[in-house]
């Protein structure tokens, strides 16, 4: 495993086990909705700060990016650093386990070094750039299956009434009608880990902002896995519309029919 990986792997279990403490003192039950918000805000922005400070120590030279507390940093001759507290903060907001800290390494537009564990279970997924992809320090890939009617596929929802998120909302329903089953387990960066890992076999995603995309995007490509937007491109922007999948499996989550 790469250095940097350890150091981002390191930074970000310290902030996993940070954000179940604070978890265990917070009472949702009895707190209002202005409380929630604050102590989301003080979470997400808190931790934020300690990964980067963290990384900052062993990194002086590199820039920061977090989606929080924004850039800190200007030399373009450093890589960049991509720092996510929560994916998914719907999920985080009432209690469901599965969101993600996210951390990417970034020289120039590409990824070079990833990190995405849910703190809650321990799951660690990690890449870099040309050396495959882990979970829990053993390497992954996606897997082959090559019927769809026999595919665990994930998905998430749209956001918003525009057409886009139609479109996208009539494509779920087609692979609703083809895909053995679908699993929404809200992360975009953990539905991306998961087709990796072959724990699904496929994912179409809305709405991935460009920590998940960046940093679950190299773990997913390093692992075999093929990425596109919803029309069959391969060159990504956030924020995404995508399909994620293993090779054999593109073309039928893309079909139209």
């Amino acid at each position: 495993m790469q250095p940097m990986v350890n150091l981002a792997l390191r930074a970000a279990r310290n902030a996993g086990q940070d954000l179940i403490r604070r978890l265990d003192r917070f009472d949702a039950v009895q707190s209002t909705d202005l409380e929630k918000a604050k102590f989301i805000a003080d979470c997400t922005i808190s931790l934020e700060k300690g990964i980067i400070f963290e990384l900052k120590k062993a990194l002086p030279e590199h820039n920061f990016a977090g989606r929080e507390t924004g850039h800190n940093g200007d030399n373009r001759n450093q890589p960049t650093w991509q720092v996510c507290v929560i994916d998914d903060l719907a999920n985080f907001r009432v209690g469901i386990p599965s969101f993600a800290i996210i951390l990417a390494c970034l020289n120039g537009d590409k990824a070079e070094h990833a990190v995405v564990i849910n703190p809650i279970n321990g799951d660690e997924f990690s890449a870099s750039r040309g050396r495959g992809a882990q979970l829990n320090n053993r390497r992954i890939r996606c897997g082959g299956e090559t019927n769809l009617s026999d595919a665990i596929a994930g998905y998430t929802q749209p956001l918003g009434n525009n057409e886009a998120a139609f479109d996208q909302r009539e494509r779920l329903m087609r692979l609703m009608s083809k895909a053995f089953d679908l699993r929404n387990i809200g992360s975009n960066a953990l539905s991306m880990c998961y087709v990796a890992a072959d724990r699904f076999q496929g994912a179409l995603l809305s709405n991935v902002d460009e920590f998940a995309l960046n940093a679950a995007g190299l773990i997913a490509t390093e692992a075999g896995c093929l990425l596109a937007d919803v029309s069959g491109q391969p060159k990504l922007r956030a924020p995404a519309n995508l399909v994620v999948t293993n090779p054999r499996l593109l073309k039928p989550m893309l079909a139209r029919d």
